[in-house]
């Protein structure tokens, strides 16, 4: 390999990329995978379209043909976790990739050698892969790996209580009392963040990764056919996918050698205009999220990572 990354990869690598609405972020992403050097024909891109309405999916296959960039439209927007199976299975079943990557479609990946790096930690025998994700725009922070609520019972309260706020709540109240609670009840949520910009440094095994770029591999890719909690539509996917694998005695494992970039809350910046309404759509599906989550601890109990 020389130093540009090139290399032979062993595997063949599947990148799913979820796109809704959002069509520069999604062409930056797929560009940003195809220039990655591989030296061969091992890399394929799927983009599975959520039913965009905005002309977006239109845009996206006038692009130049490319024999490795599939795409999939769906009838419906079936969510965030039902879109990215669509994406698996077709990378899985069709494809027959060995490793399959879940991306945000505003991820992008500026290491060069990633594809050689994943070849060596797929190597390793891990079958759920995260990667170090950083925010360029708030200040290079890095949010992998995932630290859960300590308490899903009260995050499921606190969402409650926030979102029954935001929705009473008149358009006319002044942006300094907005502020303010909006800071005050995004403590807990700051705080984690903080921690998993610390942990970010070093390799962990068995810990929650984050949803915005999942790499299956391994025994997970051969047993499972769909990769996430199909109940869910929006938020905490990565809550019941590492109790799930757990379970299952997956291998896990959060490496800083990999790196994506990600500019967060495209897709939900689209749909909501204003940032009242985003808050109130974003704990909709928070709170339907967290139902199945707390079904699932409450029927086998809850694993928590070790740091």
């Amino acid at each position: 390999m020389n130093d540009e990354g090139r290399g032979t990869i062993m595997k063949k690598i599947g990148f799913v990329v979820l796109h809704y609405l959002t069509y520069e972020e999604t062409k930056h992403c797929i560009d940003s995978i195809l220039a990655l050097p591989t030296g061969d024909d091992q890399v394929d891109v799927v983009v599975v379209d959520n039913h965009s309405d905005n002309g977006s999916y239109g845009r996206l296959k006038e692009l130049p043909e490319h024999p490795h960039v599939h795409f999939i439209h769906n009838e419906a927007n079936l969510g965030f976790a039902n879109g990215m199976n669509v994406g698996y299975r077709y990378a899985r079943e069709v494809l027959k990739s060995d490793v399959i990557a879940l991306m945000n479609n505003d991820l992008t990946i500026p290491q060069r050698d990633f594809l050689h790096c994943l070849d060596k930690v797929v190597d390793r025998g891990f079958d759920v892969i995260g990667p170090d994700i950083i925010e360029p725009a708030h200040h290079d922070l890095h949010t992998n790996p995932l630290l859960p609520e300590a308490s899903y019972p009260k995050a499921y309260l606190r969402f409650a209580v926030i979102r029954a706020f935001f929705t009473v709540m008149p358009k006319s109240v002044g942006y300094r009392i907005f502020d303010k609670f909006k800071r005050s009840t995004s403590t807990s949520t700051d705080m984690r963040t903080a921690e998993s910009d610390t942990l970010a440094l070093q390799e962990h095994e068995n810990v929650q990764l984050h949803g915005a770029c999942l790499i299956l591999a391994n025994r997970f890719v051969r047993d499972e056919v769909q990769c996430l909690d199909d109940r869910t539509f929006l938020y905490h996917e990565e809550d019941l996918l590492f109790q799930y694998c757990m379970r299952k005695l997956y291998r896990i494992i959060y490496t800083p050698t990999l790196r994506v970039d990600h500019e967060s809350g495209a897709s939900t910046d689209a749909v909501a205009h204003d940032e009242r309404s985003k808050k109130i759509t974003n704990l909709k599906y928070h709170m339907q999220s967290m139902k199945y989550v707390l079904q699932v601890t409450k029927k086998y109990g809850r694993y928590y990572p070790k740091y």
